[in-house]
């Protein structure tokens, strides 16, 4: 009986033994093989190229190094960010960039032509440091408050505003996001008023309009984000209705914006043809066209060293369709598209993937920007030369 238990446990601790070595084989054999497809799919990612697993090995012995040896404390995600963002930079590109996860969440928010607080701008009274209004965006909550140009705000949320940072303002600010923060404000006449100031989301209007001396129409537009095709339609056909004989469109300091926003409007003011060209990575392109349609009176647009990319391709394809003359200086030159591409922790790529042509096939970066038809400097006196020179062409 002893003995046929002893061989019955010797058979038993066999068993044993060979389901653990087999579990440790398959065990191995599956780390193995997850190695092998990370390796085959790495390099996949990276097409195979020996060279660029090579360089990738190096990043890798070099995040090794620093995490085992360095003396103090490694922040990993820091020196993930910095290494995608040097990579990002590496490309020499000027419009490609690494945008972390707050500064993603702010573009998202900007390019919709949204912001969120209260919408005001404020300087210190240099005596008292208490905050002066001077400006409040049109369509915002501080001017539904009644805020106004001088108000001065002597308490946010019961907190002396002459002994906060204008760090611990936004603060207090965005605590009461979703509600309405308390102020007490002084109006210019010396009289105290409490008022409460919503706090949200709210939109920007980009484009603003009005009609000059001699039947002009102006119409400024500061960007070509989300909502700005509708509003520049709607403002010439104010205008129009206002018995506007010619336009102006204020272009200087625009820094592009939509594609679609542009064509919209290109659409627009143009007869049938070819609007617009994209090119990808590959050369292959893609061409836009204006359909049935069109609004033909005398035209100025007006730029700068600071309009770029779908700001100076409106005016370079008016300039080329010949519907508008082109006043002021130079523009920046920038014909490359570029796409966000989300990160798994929130962060993003700006990355430039395409490139922009006017329907003659030019290219503005490699033009250097737009000519002028006619070039005027502003000076910094006060006197917009650029607007008085686009009167006189149009007969103002």
């Amino acid at each position: 009986m002893n003995d046929i238990n002893a061989w019955s446990v010797q058979k038993d601790n066999r068993n044993r033994r060979y389901t653990a070595q087999t579990v440790a084989t398959v065990a191995l054999l599956t780390a193995i093989a997850t190695l092998l497809l990370a390796f085959l799919g790495f390099r996949h990612l990276y097409g195979m190229h020996s060279e660029t697993w090579q360089e990738a090995s190096r990043i890798h012995e070099a995040r090794r190094i620093i995490s085992t040896y360095y003396v103090g404390t490694v922040d990993e995600a820091l020196l993930t960010e910095a290494a995608i963002a040097a990579s990002v930079a590496a490309l020499g590109d000027n419009w490609s960039r690494y945008l972390t996860a707050e500064q993603y969440a702010a573009h998202l928010q900007a390019v919709g032509n949204r912001q969120q607080g209260i919408g005001i701008s404020f300087e210190r009274d240099e005596e008292t440091n208490e905050i002066v209004v001077m400006s409040t965006t049109p369509g915002s909550p501080a001017e539904e408050a009644g805020l106004v140009y001088g108000d001065v705000i002597l308490t946010v949320a019961g907190w002396d505003s002459a002994k906060l940072s204008n760090d611990e303002v936004r603060q207090i600010i965005g605590e009461h996001y979703g509600g309405a923060v308390s102020m007490d404000v002084r109006d210019a006449a010396g009289e105290t008023r409490a008022i409460y100031v919503e706090v949200r989301a709210f939109f920007v209007n980009p484009v603003t309009f009005e009609m000059l001396e001699g039947e002009i129409g102006y119409i400024r537009i500061a960007n070509f984000d989300v909502g700005s095709a509708d509003e520049v339609i709607l403002a010439i056909e104010a205008l129009l209705e206002d018995g506007a004989e010619s336009l102006v469109f204020d272009v200087r300091g625009n820094p592009g914006g939509r594609v679609t926003e542009l064509l919209w409007v290109l659409d627009h003011l143009l007869p049938e043809g070819e609007i617009f060209v994209f090119e990808d990575y590959a050369g292959n392109e893609s061409v836009r066209y204006a359909g049935p349609g069109y609004l033909e009176i005398p035209m100025v647009v007006l730029v700068n060293g600071w309009s770029a990319s779908a700001a100076e391709f409106f005016a370079a394809i008016l300039q080329e369709r010949e519907w508008a003359t082109i006043v002021g200086t130079g523009t920046s030159g920038k014909s490359r598209s570029q796409v966000i591409i989300p990160l798994m922790g929130g962060d993003a790529i700006v990355l430039s993937t395409s490139r922009y042509l006017t329907p003659g096939r030019v290219d503005l970066y490699e033009r250097g920007g737009i000519r002028p038809d006619v070039w005027v400097e502003n000076v910094g006196d006060g006197v917009d030369r650029q607007l008085g020179r686009a009167r006189e062409i149009l007969g103002g």
